[in-house]
């Protein structure tokens, strides 16, 4: 993970991706709005849910876009999908694995660096401001980076840029 980066929404490029990772991006979208209305914002990211950390993130170099949702839907642990990269082949890499709420953040699950098989232990902790501050840690030491959520509108937006390249 990147520790640090410019946040600026407007830098993200988007990687070319399959019609089948298109068909099955929008088969994602649709479901998580469906079934997990709380994770997808109406408006701003602001207006989201802060103790609530599943929905759309931008990474904080503006590089990659991650859904955060349920592992599966018997399951309260949290998992973390790219949807758009820069680089094309890191979509529909698992990036964040089995995190479980414990206390007021995250944790007991595995952040992987896309690309590499082992993930770290790691935590996600919901900042004051509504940012997500994830944190990978390797033998007792951790590097933090913050991740913005992105509001559906945007998510929708972006949605329909792919869609056009494509």
């Amino acid at each position: 993970m990147r520790t640090s980066g410019n946040s600026n929404n407007s830098t993200m490029k988007f990687g070319m991706v399959s019609p089948g990772t298109k068909a099955a991006f929008v088969g994602i979208a649709i479901a998580v709005g469906a079934l997990f209305p709380s994770a997808v914002s109406a408006g701003s990211g602001a207006e989201a849910d802060v103790s609530d950390p599943t929905g759309f993130w931008q990474t904080s170099g503006g590089e990659r876009m991650i859904e955060v949702a349920p592992c599966s839907g018997k399951t309260a642990k949290l998992c973390g999908t790219i949807l758009w990269a820069e680089d094309a082949a890191e979509v529909d890499a698992v990036v964040l694995k089995r995190f479980r709420l414990i206390g007021d953040m995250w944790a007991g699950g595995q952040v992987y660096t896309p690309g590499k098989r082992r993930g770290q232990n790691g935590r996600l902790t919901l900042l004051d401001d509504g940012k997500l501050e994830v944190s990978e840690c390797k033998r007792g030491l951790c590097t933090n980076e913050v991740w913005v959520r992105v509001a559906e509108t945007e998510v929708a937006s972006r949605r329909a840029k792919l869609m056009a390249q494509n």
